[in-house]
């Protein structure tokens, strides 16, 4: 098995090498931007012809939507865009259609994960369809169901491809004379053909400065454009795909109950072998069906339910030997009692004003609630903590007390009788600031509650965004809204902080509670400086505490940072009068970078 493994990575290796080999020396090579810089505003053509891209962004490089550099587990660095078609952003290139497209031979293609339902309508990811019949070619527009891969002229014929959303594929049009050829992940799709003819247009993509706006919403990687017609083979060799992969049941999905295995065979694959267990740590043990002719395989032991089970397909090619190890999936079957409750059994982040959701249990009709903050009372059913029967599996009582456990069940009624359920438990926060409650108006906007440098000039911060929307609306960890701020730390006083007060004093040790959370979120190519927070209480003492890590105000992806109240010495957390944010060495400062990073959902828990 090892050698086989073995075989398969260096022949994937060599194959990827062999890609680059070949993009890299080919004269035809128009335009390459594999968009894996993670960072700042500008893409690299990496074809040799300098038609390097440009992040444009209507907001000026601030406010909601727009590019942001993504590093995916599966494609590594690439652009995301969110589709806001008001204000999101798109890249411009010193590229030009013309000279590859209508006039003459051509292949443009791309790697694309859509984003849930498209992102809307006649969104442009690549190319650009403006100016009348003299820019009639849109390379690829999404719908919310149907991917167009070319579009001719404006009374011309438009053929539509349904597309999934949420995993990546590799997108290809070839133009040879009049025909176009639409590839996806290495094969043939569709076909069509055009006559059009094209005046000379900027090439984009994500979008492009029509005011009505028609930015797509998903992720991008490893562009390329031809200014020849590419072959069947070359187009394989960059765009297929090896592994299994669209599991059905979709990978997380919940409430299996027929032990029904399917999925999309690699590209090559002749047989399969599938491994299937309890752990995520399959192994040679787990390998439950050997050599399988067809991408499915019915488990005859059958499954237990309420449980979460993880699978994974290896797929083999024609020669028997060379075997590509897939990607470990998981599903969850359905249990005989309610299960998979949200909030999560013995949460203790669970908002003061949730509503519970859980999975029914097999057969059932209604669902019998029961909830209060007393542990017994619920496991006895007690009266005064019966909510009733519900048809749906979703419940809301309605706004609950910080800082408090609360404890609940659902009795399934079936066919024939009652199925009783566990009794769950979760713990509520106690809110500091979600940033939520802030406006565009002056006096409840964001800045005017968090303080900055331009308001104070004791730093060199900037809270919220230039222009309305002044608090972040594109990029947040909960809710519609989180605070941006950037840190200018170049020029005295070399460090950036942003502080809160509270008046009155707040007490964050209500109910033994232990634990101050926040969310953060850097910006990839932000200079490295420490992240620290710091609490001031009644009586004007001051504790800071410093974030581990630098590196967390350039991370892509929303961290928790949990810091013990006891962190805080000397300062007294049941008399909270100011809280800090801050960018730099405030106890010794010293000339260092610039960047922005976002702060959400701040809160209190208990342990």
């Amino acid at each position: 098995m090892n050698r086989q493994i073995t075989l398969v990575t260096a022949a994937l290796l060599l194959s990827s090498i062999a890609g680059q080999v070949m993009a890299q020396q080919d004269p035809n090579l128009f335009g390459w931007w594999k968009l894996d810089e993670g960072q700042g505003t500008t893409v690299a053509d990496s074809s040799g012809k300098g038609q390097d891209g440009t992040i444009f962004n209507p907001n000026g490089g601030k406010g909601p939507g727009g590019a942001t550099w993504l590093e995916d587990a599966e494609r590594g660095w690439c652009l995301s865009f969110n589709g806001n078609n008001t204000t999101g952003t798109y890249v411009v290139t010193k590229a030009t259609i013309p000279a590859l497209t209508l006039t003459r031979d051509f292949t443009w293609m791309f790697w694309g994960k859509q984003a849930g339902g498209g992102g809307g309508v006649n969104q442009v990811v690549l190319g650009n369809r403006y100016g009348g019949t003299q820019s009639p070619l849109q390379f690829v527009k999404f719908t919310p169901t149907r991917f167009e891969y070319y579009y001719t002229d404006h009374n011309g014929t438009i053929d539509y491809e349904d597309i999934p959303d949420g995993i990546w594929i590799h997108h290809a049009v070839v133009k040879v004379g009049p025909k176009l050829t639409y590839y996806r992940d290495g094969k043939v799709a569709g076909s069509g053909t055009t006559t059009a003819t094209i005046n000379p247009q900027p090439f984009y993509m994500g979008g492009d400065p029509n005011p009505a706006g028609e930015r797509w919403n998903g992720q991008m990687n490893d562009i390329r454009l031809y200014s020849r017609a590419l072959t069947d083979a070359e187009i394989k060799a960059i765009g297929g795909q090896p592994k299994a992969r669209k599991p059905l049941p979709a990978n997380g999905a919940l409430g299996l109950a027929m032990p029904l295995l399917q999925w999309t065979a690699g590209d090559g694959a002749t047989f399969h072998n599938i491994y299937l267990s309890t752990s995520p740590n399959l192994t040679d043990a787990d390998l439950k069906g050997s050599r399988q002719p067809i991408a499915m395989f019915y488990y005859l032991p059958g499954l237990t339910p309420g449980t979460t089970y993880y699978w994974r397909v290896d797929e083999i090619a024609a020669d028997g030997v060379t075997i590509v190890t897939g990607d470990v999936w998981t599903f969850t079957t359905q249990d005989l009692t309610a299960y998979y409750p949200g909030p999560a059994n013995k949460a203790n982040e669970a908002s003061p004003a949730p509503t519970l959701t859980w999975m029914p249990g097999q057969g059932a009709i209604k669902h019998q609630l029961y909830f209060g903050s007393s542990l017994d009372a619920v496991t006895q059913g007690a009266a005064g903590t019966d909510k009733g029967t519900l048809t749906d599996a979703t419940f809301t009582p309605g706004a609950l007390e910080s800082l408090t456990t609360y404890y609940w069940r659902v009795d399934e009624t079936i066919a024939g009788g009652v199925k009783t359920g566990p009794v769950w438990s979760f713990t509520t926060f106690l809110s500091v600031d979600d940033f939520e409650s802030y406006t565009d108006k002056l006096g409840s906007a964001i800045f005017d509650t968090w303080i900055d440098g331009v308001a104070n000039g004791l730093s060199g911060s900037t809270v919220g965004n230039l222009n309305a929307p002044f608090a972040e609306q594109g990029i947040v960890h909960g809710g519609l809204q989180s605070m941006p701020m950037d840190y200018n730390n170049v020029k005295t006083p070399f460090y950036s902080e942003a502080q809160r007060e509270f008046t009155p004093a707040v007490d964050w040790t209500v109910n033994n509670a232990d634990t101050l959370i926040l969310y953060v979120r850097g910006t990839p190519g932000n200079k490295l400086a420490p992240l620290y927070v710091a609490v001031e209480d009644a009586s004007k003492k001051t504790a800071a505490v410093i974030h581990s890590d630098p590196a967390i105000v350039a991370a892509s992806k929303w961290a928790q940072w949990k810091v013990p109240l006891s962190s805080f010495t000397g300062v007294n957390v049941a008399k909270v009068k100011k809280l800090y944010i801050g960018v730099g060495d405030k106890a010794s400062p010293k000339a260092g970078g610039a960047g922005r990073i976002y702060i959400d959902d701040i809160r209190v828990t208990k342990p």
